[in-house]
């Protein structure tokens, strides 16, 4: 992890959040009287359970009534107030809007990433097929694309490179189909998406359209495993990422959908065939 990623706001919210359900869990082991539970968990219907989720960070004063109550280690509370007054500072704003800070937050702090897609995902797009694609969506307003799509392959270089998170990609076969505007846009992706499969952190595979239903295509989905055996599954809708921490069913689609995949020699050989396909068009 880098001095960026120690420092990053979201982060250290997600970190401050876990800490505080490490420190709640120990009032359920009746450490602390049953009055205090109780005070607790009034509190946790309202504020607490945004603090746990990540979602915000608490005030000094959220900080000293949480220290009164759950008697951490002094080092507990140390760490408690180093991440709430990181975690209230601002993150670094991406063009894409408030919603993905804390999923670019979370990809950069992964140590694992397992996409299923049935298009090109963002991670493995050059700029201007990224700016294609944002070309034709109804909900990005035509003064943020050429920001938005520099600022998607910026990511992908940052994310997937050698030395980098290990990368698994289940792509549908329909993804080495989709393109907005000019097929030779199409073909440079698609080199740029072998030269990623070549990567020795990253595993490609296609599922052929012989594999049949997968259900995993049906509801596209990113997994992202952090801090140990952590696992987040971000599906994202036409407007926003949903975080999914419940993540059995993701897992089990994610590994149907890689059994079901031609093997990763046979789907660069795939790939390179659509690419002369393209290039002979």
């Amino acid at each position: 992890m880098t001095e960026d990623d120690l420092s990053d706001p979201v982060i250290a919210r997600l970190q401050c959040g876990e800490l505080l359900r490490t420190l709640r869990g120990k009032l359920d082991q009746g450490k602390i009287d049953k009055e205090m539970v109780a005070e607790v968990e009034r509190y946790y219907t309202t504020k607490l359970a945004k603090i746990e989720a990540g979602t915000i960070a608490p005030g000094p004063a959220d900080v000293d009534w949480l220290i009164k109550r759950y008697h951490p280690k002094p080092s507990e509370a140390d760490e408690l107030k180093r991440l709430a007054a990181l975690g209230r500072r601002r993150a670094k704003p991406v063009s894409s809007g408030k919603d993905a800070q804390q999923y670019v937050s979370l990809e950069r702090r992964a140590r694992e990433i397992r996409m299923v897609y049935n298009e090109i995902p963002g991670l493995c797009q050059p700029e201007e097929f990224a700016y294609a694609a944002l070309s034709v969506s109804p909900v990005v307003p035509a003064s943020a694309i050429a920001g938005r799509a520099a600022e998607r392959a910026e990511r992908g270089r940052t994310i997937i490179r050698p030395g980098g998170a290990n990368v698994w990609l289940a792509l549908g076969e329909d993804a080495l189909y989709r393109w907005a505007g000019d097929p030779a846009i199409l073909r440079r992706a698609l080199e740029h998406l072998r030269e990623v499969a070549e990567m020795p952190n990253v595993k490609l595979r296609i599922l052929e359209r012989s594999a049949g239903i997968v259900a995993a295509l049906s509801c596209p989905f990113t997994l992202l495993h952090v801090d140990g055996d952590k696992t987040l599954a971000m599906v994202a809708s036409l407007t926003r990422p949903d975080y999914i921490k419940a993540t059995a069913p993701y897992v089990t689609a994610f590994e149907q959908a890689w059994e079901l995949a031609s093997s990763e020699n046979a789907s660069k050989a795939i790939i390179d065939a659509r690419i002369t396909d393209l290039i002979d068009s």
